[in-house]
């Protein structure tokens, strides 16, 4: 498998990109019946979901575009906009509209159904919505949108939603593979150390055989992608890096001003004020640590050094 290509594959694309296999994903998710012979064209978009991480699947079945999007981080409430630009640009690219947008003929368009398969570590319900038109200002009450999108988010944690886990054994075998490695970095494991290890549980109990012999080499690349690139969306999105570094600094700087105001003096002042701000940093660092954080991401965020950085880890 190459990893080092423009756009990488995704354990869940991998696992789910053949024709049999997302037929069958998509049949257990939604529990519509189709035949095993059903013909499945599948579809590609690149870098429209996300911009490195190959982890959608596309397919045309029974004149309907499906998509499947895994989600690994906190729900992101923009999912149907951003299913909005894919939808567009999915027309665009195979249908060629063009021109044909100011023929009088009608244009015939596959309908599309978004899936959100969700894997976060927050707690979500078994399933949920999520609209185009609870983004909308000016809606009044019981209003009937003049333009929606529909995402139908499912829970795919094992805890949460055994029922559908059970129809798919790939699935069943992903969610739980997923959840031995935050097992594993909830005990401090490393992120390497904790794939190794949920590897070898899965290989002992009979999940996922096939696959983690082939791509065994590859596991650790592909999951770590998912894992820092939707690590890095949600603490910069909602709860860690912005957030964490301004009150680090505030706290920081409050600390180092007290101390700069006993001292009565201005130039203690502002030793105070940069020794605040600088144990600010690395108080916000050490919870990035804490959370798997990349190092290069902690650094571009707190402005300390990557040599610094490791310098906390020893």
């Amino acid at each position: 498998m190459d990893v080092n290509r423009e756009y990488k594959d995704s354990i869940f694309r991998i696992l789910f990109k053949a024709p049999e296999k997302a037929l069958k994903l998509y049949c257990d998710i939604t529990g519509k019946s189709y035949d095993k012979n059903t013909t499945i064209e599948m579809k590609t978009l690149d870098n429209v979901l996300l911009s490195r991480l190959r982890n959608d699947l596309s397919f045309i079945i029974d004149g309907k575009l499906v998509v499947i999007i895994e989600h690994q981080s906190t729900l992101n409430m923009n999912m149907p906009l951003r299913s909005l630009k894919y939808v567009l640009l999915f027309y665009e690219n195979n249908f060629k509209l063009g021109e044909s947008l100011y023929k009088e003929k009608q244009i015939k368009l596959p309908k599309p159904e978004f899936y959100a398969l969700y894997n976060g570590r927050r707690n979500y319900p078994k399933s949920g919505v999520l609209r185009l038109s609870d983004t909308f200002l000016g809606m009044e009450a019981d209003e009937q949108p003049g333009l929606e999108l529909i995402v139908n988010v499912i829970n795919i944690n094992y805890d949460k939603n055994i029922e559908v886990l059970e129809k798919n054994t790939d699935l069943k075998g992903y969610s739980i593979f997923t959840a031995k490695v935050y097992e594993r970095l909830k005990e401090g494991k490393t992120l390497a150390e904790g794939i190794r290890i949920a590897v070898e549980e899965c290989l002992k109990e009979g999940m996922l055989t096939e696959f983690f012999e082939r791509y065994r080499n590859e596991v650790e690349v592909m999951f770590s992608l998912v894992y820092e690139e939707e690590k890095a969306i949600q603490y910069a999105r909602e709860e860690g890096i912005e957030e964490g570094i301004e009150k680090g600094m505030e706290k920081g700087m409050e600390k180092g001003m007290e101390k700069g105001m006993e001292k009565g003096m201005e130039k203690g002042m502002e030793k105070g004020m940069e020794k605040g701000m600088e144990k600010g940093k690395k108080e916000v660092a050490r919870n990035l640590l804490f959370n798997g954080i990349p190092l290069d991401i902690i650094a571009k965020s707190t402005g300390l050094s990557v040599e610094q950085i490791r310098s906390m880890i020893n």
